[in-house]
């Protein structure tokens, strides 16, 4: 509970820019620039994607991830392979300027050096100092919530100066640039280490063996989280749709982000460290899913029934194009809110390749339904193609989750009930409002937060005194 205040806090920080940053660059940049950095970002994250190295959650998972030699060993071998990507990704810049070519974009920037640019983002990502996982292992958020917390307001603050100034697709560049480097810096205050060139030949077996059962799945999820700019840069080469889908996601992705950042680096070490004790993982699995759907339902249910009037308001007019397209990325993150919630259990486990099957499914139905619908019926089409997609993930996740944890299916329906009852309660509320006021725009957005405001706290601070009430269970006898 301590380690999710902190990290809630520090998230909420990064929450704040994502508001503040977006609306101002909106109003600065025009859709097209935003688009393009979107697919430049989501073109190198896939080739990193390709050859991930999952040292944080084998770090959390491994009993020796305190030791010295394996924090200096994890550094080494995730600077080389960041130096040997940031070789292949220059090399691979013709290409992908080639892929992404179009005539507007083509008279404006030279794509090439675009993505040169972006091509070593990756390398200042990994110098981070490894002790900031060992703190987050050891489930002390504090320092790591405030560090990341104040590395997103300074990064995005950067990104903002720039973008007043250049007003092109160069702020967003070197904006992100700079906020990597700002969070690296920040991570060797709060968690201080004194790097070394050391490679353990026991920790590199362990690394190595951790990373072969997990093989494909952090190539996975980006081929997921890049299916927007792939396809819809296909079919729109303005870049303009990219640019549209990327920021009414920010928005509408609202449930997904809290608890994909907030609960997921802090249910991994919590999970693992109950590993060996089947009923306190299991208990700690079905209240986190419990606390999901007790705040994620009804958070996702008032982000659809705002709908484009939270794009409209914050972004403008143009970021409201497509009616629809708001409530389906709203559901979208409310599904793969839960997601977030399962998906770690099998990281934590040391089982990823459960998740790496699980999200194996979603990579295949997001592109074989998302291309014809993103071909048929645009942003829309492809966010419902998203979205059947992330379910289909979900209920893998669920299949193999429930048998490893022996989990009745009442067990999980009484998880659910508190979550349905709000959501319930408040979808009554809001069909009230659209029979009697029908309101809209900023009206809508107003009512929407003033409905579902008070609701949430109240939710909130009713688990936290329940959870006061509860007297700590004794630890398993050895």
């Amino acid at each position: 509970m301590r380690s999710l205040f902190w990290q809630t806090l520090g998230v909420g920080g990064q929450r704040v820019c994502q508001f503040v940053g977006p609306m101002v660059l909106a109003r600065t940049l025009p859709e097209t620039d935003i688009g393009l950095f979107m697919v430049i970002a989501v073109a190198i994250g896939a080739v990193e994607a390709l050859t991930a190295f999952v040292g944080e959650q084998s770090l959390i998972a491994s009993d020796r991830g305190a030791e010295r030699r394996y924090l200096d060993t994890l550094l080494t071998v995730r600077v080389i392979r960041s130096l040997i990507l940031t070789v292949v990704l220059c090399a691979l810049a013709p290409a992908f300027a080639w892929f992404f070519q179009d005539s507007e974009g083509g008279d404006r920037y030279w794509l090439t050096g675009l993505f040169l640019a972006l091509a070593g983002n990756g390398l200042l990502d990994a110098l981070q100092s490894p002790a900031r996982l060992l703190r987050m292992k050891e489930l002390e958020f504090r320092r790591v919530a405030i560090g990341d917390g104040i590395a997103a307001i300074v990064g995005m603050a950067v990104t903002i100066s720039l973008a007043l100034a250049w007003r092109d697709v160069w702020a967003l560049l070197v904006g992100q640039l700079a906020a990597t480097a700002i969070r690296t810096v920040t991570s060797y205050v709060v968690a201080p280490h004194r790097p070394r060139i050391l490679v353990d030949r026991e920790v590199w077996r362990e690394l190595r063996g951790y990373a072969v059962a997990a093989a494909g799945a952090p190539f996975l999820l980006m081929t997921v989280f890049a299916a927007p700019g792939f396809v819809l840069a296909r079919i729109d080469p303005s870049k303009a749709l990219c640019g549209i889908y990327d920021y009414c996601g920010r928005i509408a992705r609202l449930p997904e982000e809290i608890f994909l950042r907030v609960l997921g680096p802090v249910a991994v070490p919590a999970y693992s460290e109950l590993k060996y004790d089947l009923a306190r993982l299991r208990s700690a699995w079905l209240r986190a899913i419990s606390m999901f759907l007790l705040v994620g339902m009804p958070l996702t249910a008032t982000m659809m029934w705002m709908g484009r009037a939270v794009p409209v308001c914050l972004f403008g007019e143009r970021y409201g194009s497509e009616p629809y397209l708001p409530a389906l990325l709203a559901l979208h993150g409310g599904i793969a809110g839960v997601t977030s919630v399962v998906g770690p259990l099998f990281w934590a486990i040391g089982e990823p390749h459960k998740d790496r099957n699980a999200q194996l499914v979603r990579a295949i139905a997001i592109y074989a339904l998302g291309i014809p619908g993103a071909v048929w019926f645009g942003a829309t089409g492809f966010a419902a193609a998203a979205t059947l997609a992330v379910l289909l993930a979900l209920l893998v996740s669920l299949w193999f989750a429930l048998p490893r944890l022996q989990v009745r299916l009442g067990d999980l329906a009484e998880a659910t009930r508190g979550g349905l009852l709000a959501t319930g309660g408040l979808m009554l509320v809001c069909l009230a409002l659209d029979a009697t006021v029908a309101p809209s725009g900023f009206l809508r957005l107003m009512l929407g937060g003033a409905c579902s405001g008070p609701l949430l706290l109240w939710l909130l601070w009713a688990r936290v005194l329940r959870r006061r009430s509860v007297p700590p269970a004794e630890p398993p006898q050895p």
